[in-house]
């Protein structure tokens, strides 16, 4: 196989990963200022194809490492491959189960899985991000040229938000108004996300541009 199919594919994976981040973006917005249920489903369809995306753009990074760099790229790719097992899985039961209930299931039930801070399947997603966190900051440790400094930093002080995502399920009560319902904290926080995650994305786009012509 073409060695550069590594560098075109990487490309195309870090570009869906921004346009599928701008998606969460607007559904994100979408729902701070008129909540519907299109708007978050449309979040959770984006989240689900980025950890998807996510996975495909590791593995050409992980292919174009140098080979005494490689366990960082090796590291980098099984970090993602474990955050989007948690979030895809996340993101389908919702879906699938919350959303469609073709079991009837009662309101109680559906609470208990619904995707809310507290909850279960919160505290899965968490734990996918943070891999998805140590995903890059193992990224970071593959890029050494000058060229990628940039990327390089961003992908540092993405690793370093694993702190507070992990901590998230424990702190989950700052996702919350004083009645128990979910208030715009959480929205604000993966807006952030969504800001620091695009130019990271658009930055390995040039990474596979860049190595696609050496």
């Amino acid at each position: 196989m073409n060695k550069n199919f590594r560098f075109v594919i990487g490309r195309a994976a870090a570009l869906s990963i921004a346009i599928e981040t701008i998606v969460l973006a607007f559904s994100l917005v979408w729902e701070v200022i008129s909540y519907t249920v299109f708007a978050q489903n449309l979040g959770y369809i984006a989240s689900l194809l980025i950890a998807i995306s996510v996975v495909i753009m590791m593995a050409c990074f992980y292919d174009s490492t140098r080979d005494q760099l490689k366990i960082f790229g090796l590291l980098a790719l099984v970090s993602s491959i474990i955050y989007a097992t948690f979030c895809i899985s996340t993101y389908f039961v919702q879906l699938s189960v919350v959303v469609l209930n073709p079991l009837n299931l009662s309101n109680e039930v559906l609470e208990v899985i619904n995707f809310k801070p507290g909850s279960p399947f919160f505290a899965l997603d968490m734990m996918g991000y943070g891999f998805l966190c140590l995903s890059t900051l193992a990224a970071g440790f593959a890029l050494t040229e000058a060229k990628d400094k940039v990327l390089r930093a961003l992908c540092f002080f993405h690793g370093a938000l694993a702190v507070p995502t992990f901590a998230g399920p424990i702190i989950s009560g700052i996702f919350l108004s004083t009645s128990g319902e979910t208030d715009n904290t959480g929205y604000y926080v993966l807006l952030f996300w969504c800001i620091v995650f695009v130019p990271l994305a658009l930055l390995f786009m040039r990474y596979f541009k860049e190595g696609q012509k050496s």
